[in-house]
């Protein structure tokens, strides 16, 4: 089996451990930027199945912004006025709605790293009992 470059065996690791970084905090953004509001839920469409239930309202922003958007993160019902939080394009009755994605994937992205170096880790080692 052939080498890889050494650039290919620097780069790799760069990006994954980039994408770790990057990744739950592109995510996260939207916990960075939230603001508690109270979201006027407008309609809401019921048609399949519970989880599935996608509803939209509007929001009043710190900066007076008045801002329409998808509302998830619960179960409200057209017509509830509803504490949560939001930014300017989305909100959700829960601010742990937008926790579980990052760290869910964060999570998910370091034990990942975590497996691949102890994969190389061990072929090095191995490489070295056999005098390569």
């Amino acid at each position: 089996m052939a080498r890889r470059p050494r650039w290919q065996r620097v780069l790799v690791p760069i990006l994954l451990l980039l994408v770790v970084l990057v990744l739950p905090v592109g995510l996260g953004r939207n916990v960075i930027g939230a603001e508690r509001v109270s979201i006027q839920v407008e309609s809401c469409d019921n048609g399949g199945p519970k989880g599935t239930q996608r509803c939209r309202g509007t929001w009043n922003m710190s900066d007076g912004r008045v801002v329409s958007g998808p509302v998830g993160g619960g179960v409200p019902h057209a017509g509830d006025r509803v504490d949560g939080w939001a930014n300017d394009d989305q909100a959700t009755i829960s601010l742990m709605a937008w926790l579980i994605a990052p760290l869910l994937v964060g999570s998910a992205l370091l034990a990942a790293m975590v497996g691949l170096a102890v994969v190389f880790l061990r072929a090095g080692v191995q490489r070295v009992r056999r005098g390569r």
